[in-house]
């Protein structure tokens, strides 16, 4: 049996990293210019950092019955977002990599994401063990996610999703997204990175706390 969402510990950061890779393996690839394991080690480091919007801290987690992690959710405020973006300046410094390319490829990478709105609620990263899917448990943490935002005083959830991955998009539409922006970036092209898509839902408190109760059920 799966519990709801729960805290995140250090300890998770071996299948952690490989579910956040397994999210967006494009942008990592490209971002860190590195073999996938290397990646994903890079990841595993950063989730294990006390700061960051990689941090253990800011995620949540769905287990199975072994207490085992197999699925994750990064989620929060814009302004929080903001707060974290600082953080993250100095967590990626202290990886053992060349700062100069993470830090022009971020830049570049910068130009997909649109800002996110101050009275917005931003879902960075929902991801899900291979093994796991097909158990609505997307559908569980999305469920979670926009009635933490509503109860939070917020009326818009916002997500960024790569245009190339339709299971993602059918997904969120399926579930009230609508998208907002498609933003492209020409020097990405010839590493094929595809455009991405600004996605947002309107909140409603009742609807989600009925969603939530029968995910649940």
């Amino acid at each position: 049996m799966v519990e709801n969402l729960t805290l995140a510990l250090p300890s998770d950061a071996k299948r952690a990293a490989a579910l956040i890779y397994q999210s967006d393996a494009p942008f990592y690839d490209y971002w860190f210019a590195l073999p996938p394991e290397l990646v994903v080690l890079n990841l595993a480091q950063l989730w294990q950092a006390e700061t960051g919007s990689y941090s253990y801290r800011n995620a949540q987690v769905l287990r199975n019955s072994d207490d085992e992690l197999i699925a994750l959710v990064f989620h929060y405020s814009a302004g929080f977002g903001a707060q974290l973006q600082v953080s993250d300046a100095f967590e990626i410094g202290a990886l053992a990599l060349d700062l100069q390319i993470l830090q022009d490829r971020q830049s570049q990478l910068d130009f997909l994401f649109p800002h996110v709105p101050k009275n917005a609620w931003y879902l960075r990263t929902i991801a899900v063990h291979p093994d796991y899917r097909r158990q609505h448990l997307g559908e569980r943490m999305l469920a979670q996610v926009c009635l933490a935002a509503r109860q939070a005083g917020y009326f818009s959830l916002h997500v960024d999703v790569d245009s190339a991955n339709t299971a993602a998009v059918r997904f969120y539409q399926r579930y009230g997204f609508e998208v907002l922006v498609e933003s492209t970036v020409q020097r990405l092209a010839m590493f094929k990175l595809p455009a991405s898509f600004r996605m947002t839902k309107k909140l409603n408190l009742g609807h989600e706390l009925a969603t939530a109760d029968s995910l649940n059920d």
